[in-house]
């Protein structure tokens, strides 16, 4: 019987991307619309983390979350609702059709201009070669940018406790849910499942939220979602769980727990088992990101490296800035750093934060004097009612030259405000300057305009 040969075909590009995340997209579209020959290939869908299991059905979900809190608070302003129902399977059904569209306006976006994408996982043979599905692919330069993966500890075999990846697709809401750790991810997690009517507990090693984000924000935030009803174990963790029929048994130092689901957000790891790095011995950091200099040239000469996978801010705009910038050095021949300091960033918790420069106390290790002005209040939005939710403020200000070293904000549409205020900041705004602009009232943000220094 004769067998059929497996031929490979074969490409040459002056540009090879490895990834379709926001990041990869970028550099491959941009590099193509200056006029290399560019490659790209995606072995899962386009849009990356971001899209199909990341921010955008994160946030999507997150909307949904708020209108029980919206329900309860119209009831103050006259409305009387007598009955509603939430689907989760409609929720999950119209994420599924928005996420498709995405997925076909990046593939769009590519094709228009002159991208060829290539629909597998690509490994490497040597520096300059890769294999992708039946395709061989010789590039004078690669650029990866295959992004991250939920980190997942192993409590049982099989295990059955969930990540971010699975989270959004469950087949029905469970009555309870704990949720290990205390990143962003899980506290975001921690507010949507709670505001579709989960019983929602939060399970962290230590005594604070939010890690490397300002420690006063950890505390208020923590306490503004232990009034939304989320429960906390601090100090804490499993050390072992088991799954029966319909709920898990949690097993802690001293007690034990049941819940209906148990999910992981303990943080990512670098997305690296596909690639066959072996083959080139590209360097790692200790935590197996990628290692890459100031303009993100790993140790092999022609291969670069942006976005999650190097693990420096793990940002869908961070991964695109970084991709315009190393696509220029490579097209101008030039060597310009990228900047990380100022970079806005919002978590879409109930209630929201989100903040832009240092910490507090980040700034306390690099100035000699700084200044902090802070203020919590309660919005005109709950005035009516009995919600116990308040806004927090706090700017740090240098001393020296009165400029704005960092903002920090939670409360509603927090993202939305810090986003505009981000432009100042970043522009070298300082507080007096703050202090000359009139406020819109009545609204939150103008509250940053009014600020005194504590005592």
């Amino acid at each position: 019987m004769n067998k059929k040969l497996n031929i490979l075909k074969e490409h040459n590009f002056d540009l090879f991307v490895i990834g379709g995340g926001s990041g990869g997209v970028r550099a491959a579209r941009y590099a193509s619309s200056r006029g290399l020959k560019v490659g790209l290939a995606e072995g899962w869908d386009l849009g990356g983390t971001c899209v199909n299991r990341g921010c955008v059905p994160k946030k999507l979900y997150s909307f949904s979350s708020h209108f029980s809190d919206e329900i309860e608070l119209m009831q103050s302003f006259g409305w009387s609702v007598k009955k509603f129902n939430f689907s989760w399977n409609k929720l999950v059904e119209n994420k599924k059709k928005e996420l498709k569209r995405l997925n076909g306006i990046y593939r769009s976006l590519l094709s228009n201009s002159g991208v060829t994408v290539f629909k597998g996982f690509a490994s490497f043979l040597n520096k300059q070669s890769l294999k992708v599905s039946g395709n061989i692919i010789f590039s004078k330069k690669i650029i990866l940018s295959v992004g991250s993966k939920p980190r997942k500890l192993i409590f049982s075999d099989p295990d059955y406790t969930i990540t971010s990846d699975e989270a959004f697709d469950i087949k029905k809401l469970p009555k309870s849910i704990l949720i290990l750790g205390g990143g962003y991810i899980a506290v975001e997690f921690a507010s949507i499942f709670n505001g579709l009517g989960v019983d929602t507990t939060i399970c962290i090693r230590g005594n604070k939220i939010l890690r490397g984000f300002d420690e006063d924000v950890s505390i208020f935030l923590m306490n503004q979602m232990e009034i939304k009803g989320i429960k906390f174990i601090k100090e804490n963790f499993p050390k072992k769980i088991i799954k029966n029929k319909d709920f898990f048994d949690v097993i802690f130092k001293n007690n034990k727990k049941k819940y209906n689901l148990v999910m992981q957000a303990i943080g990512r790891d670098p997305n690296l088992e596909l690639l066959k790095i072996d083959n080139v011995g590209i360097n790692l950091n200790k935590n197996g990101s990628i290692a890459v200099d100031d303009y993100f040239e790993t140790s092999i000469k022609n291969i670069y490296a942006i976005g999650d996978i190097i693990d420096r801010v793990q940002l869908t705009p961070v991964a695109i800035a970084e991709a315009m910038n190393l696509v220029e050095n490579i097209l101008e021949k030039r060597r310009k750093k990228f900047q990380y300091n100022n970079i806005p960033t919002a978590v879409f918790t109930n209630p929201n934060f989100a903040c832009i420069g240092y910490t507090e106390k980040e700034a306390k290790k690099k100035f000699k004097k700084i200044d902090i002005f802070e203020s919590k209040f309660k919005p005109l939005k709950f005035s009516l009612s009995q919600f116990k939710e308040k806004v927090f403020i706090k700017l740090v200000v240098n001393s020296k030259d009165n400029k704005i070293l960092g903002i920090h904000f939670v409360g509603e549409n927090a993202a939305e405000i810090i986003q505009g205020f981000s432009v100042a900041v970043v522009n070298g705004l300082t507080k007096d300057q703050l202090d000359k602009t009139i406020g819109i009232h009545p609204t939150s943000a103008e509250e940053l305009v009014t600020m005194k220094k504590i005592s």
